[in-house]
C-alpha cells in the first residue's frame, strides 16, 4: 500500500451477484418496499430472539405483510437470512469503497492505520446483528454472495497497492482482504473493550507492516 505506482481507484460498486435466494426480483416499487421490510424485519429478530424461534410467520408479522407475499420472493427462512447477508456485505463494500479513497497518495504507514480504522469502523455498524449471524452462516449456502463481495473488496484493495516486484498483487490484496475479514470476525466473538480493540489493531497493524515490506 505505498504511495507510488497506483492505479486509479474505481467507483464504489453496487452490483451484486444474482441473487439466487430469491424467487423472483422485486420491480416494481411497492415489491421492494415489502422485500426490505422482510430482510428488516429478520435483521431485528435475528438480534432480539434465538434463531431457532425465528419463523416465517413472525417474520411477516413483524413486517407487515401477508404470508403469502413473503413467500412470492423467499421460499423460507434461511433464503430472508441469505438476503439479511447480502444486504449487510452491500452496505459493507459501498462503505470501504467509498472510504478506501482516504488512502490515495499516503505513505504506507499511514495507509495501513487508515485500512485498519477503515474496516473496524465499519464493524462496529450494525454489531448486534453482525454478532447473531456468527452463530448462523455455517447453516447457509450464501458462498456466491460472499464470492462477490471478496472479488470486489480484493479489487479495491489491489487499487492501492503499489508496484511489487517478483510478488503477485493481486494474491496480496487477497490475502490481505481474507485474513483481515477473518480478524474482525473473531474479534466480534471475543472480550469487548476499547483496550482490547486497540490492542487488536496494533497487532494487525504489526502483521500487515511486515507483510507489506
Amino acid at each position: 500500500m505505498g504511495s507510488a505506482s497506483l492505479s486509479h481507484p474505481q467507483p464504489p460498486t453496487q452490483t451484486g451477484p444474482e441473487k439466487k435466494y430469491m424467487l423472483k426480483t422485486p420491480v416494481q416499487k411497492r415489491s421492494r418496499e415489502t422485500v426490505a421490510s422482510i430482510v428488516e424485519s429478520c435483521s431485528r429478530l435475528l438480534v432480539q430472539d434465538p434463531y431457532h424461534s425465528i419463523t416465517t410467520d413472525k417474520i411477516a408479522e413483524l413486517a407487515g405483510v401477508s404470508i403469502g407475499s413473503l413467500y412470492q420472493f423467499f421460499a423460507n427462512k434461511e433464503a430472508i437470512v441469505a438476503a439479511v447477508i447480502d444486504d449487510l456485505l452491500q452496505k459493507d463494500l459501498i462503505y470501504i469503497e467509498q472510504n478506501l479513497s482516504q488512502l490515495q497518495g499516503a505513505e504506507l504507514d499511514s495507509k495501513i492505520k487508515t485500512f485498519v480504522e477503515i474496516g473496524f469502523t465499519r464493524y462496529h455498524d450494525n454489531r448486534p446483528l453482525r454478532t447473531a449471524l456468527q452463530g448462523v452462516q455455517g447453516m447457509l449456502d450464501y458462498w456466491e454472495t460472499r464470492k462477490g463481495f471478496f472479488e470486489h473488496y480484493q479489487q479495491a484493495v489491489l487499487n492501492y497497492l503499489p508496484s511489487m516486484a517478483e510478488r503477485d498483487r493481486e494474491l496480496v490484496a487477497l490475502i490481505l482482504v481474507s485474513s483481515f475479514n477473518s480478524i474482525l470476525q473473531l474479534t466480534l466473538l471475543g472480550p469487548q473493550s476499547a483496550e482490547r480493540e486497540n490492542a487488536v489493531k496494533k497487532e494487525v497493524y504489526l502483521l500487515f507492516s511486515r507483510y507489506l515490506q
